[in-house]
């Protein structure tokens, strides 16, 4: 979870047992209030939790709920302020999960906003258009792997754009790793000798890893590699390039959110 403040951790630590199901139903029925402002439930929930930091809120397909987003996460408030949900909405009939769709475009368009020349790029020489954001480290297997496989992907128009995220924090070995894997004179051939286990000729040099690992936590990084597709579906662990080929080509690039 990542909002920024600690009242509304505090708060979903007391939900803990409970399933986002059951906080549904159960909300949906203690809402009593009619819908109000959005300006004014803005003004609610800041009262409780004054240090909230709120992108937008908005309308969902249930009446007098309201989708609350803050810190690149989706949360459900009441139209009352009173009462917020941390989980999935569901659309039974099509079994859709709408809050990760929504998050998909959310989250795509933050890692948009970071430019290409901050990222490690492994430019498809077809130059589709299409891409995957690929959060990973050099110690990590199934990063490793998925390395391995980038001509499959490159060789079907698709360029491979890498956050670096040293799993083992700022300072250790595996940060130091990727910081001269940034710093070196072709970064993309260094970063594909760390994969395979060689040396990297120590560098420092100014770097964008502490905002990768900012945007990782932004949205909700538990491990690498963390995939994102262009269409904004995200991908946690390993997937095989061939298939990840066939999932950017079924869909379109994402609407920002």
């Amino acid at each position: 979870m990542n909002v920024n403040e600690n009242s509304i951790q505090a708060f979903f630590k007391q939900l803990a047992g409970h399933t986002a199901a059951a906080l549904l139903l159960s909300f949906c029925c203690l809402s009593l209030v009619s819908a109000e402002s959005l300006d004014q439930l803005e003004s609610e929930i800041k009262k409780r939790l004054p240090d909230i930091d709120i992108s937008s809120i908005s309308e969902t397909p249930i009446e007098g709920v309201y989708e609350l987003i803050s810190g690149g996460q989706i949360y459900y408030v009441g139209a009352n302020g009173k009462h917020i949900i941390d989980g999935d909405l569901i659309d039974l009939d099509t079994r859709a999960n709408l809050t990760a769709d929504r998050l998909g475009g959310i989250h795509i368009g933050l890692i948009n906003n970071i430019k290409e020349e901050d990222m490690l790029v492994y430019q498809s020489p077809k130059d589709t258009g299409r891409s995957i954001t690929v959060f990973t480290d050099t110690s990590c297997g199934f990063c490793r792997r998925l390395h391995q496989e980038l001509d499959v992907l490159l060789d079907a128009g698709i360029s491979v754009r890498y956050l670096l995220f040293p799993r083992a924090g700022l300072g250790s070995p595996a940060h130091k790793n990727l910081e001269s894997v940034w710093c070196a004179d072709n970064p993309q051939a260094a970063m594909t000798i760390a994969k395979a286990g060689g040396e990297v000729a120590q560098k420092a040099c100014s770097n964008p890893i502490e905002s990768h690992m900012a945007m990782a936590e932004q949205v909700g990084l538990r491990g690498t590699p963390l995939i994102y597709l262009d269409t904004g579906q995200q991908i946690p662990g390993y997937r095989a390039a061939a298939d990840l080929v066939q999932l950017v080509n079924a869909g379109e690039p994402a609407k920002v959110q």
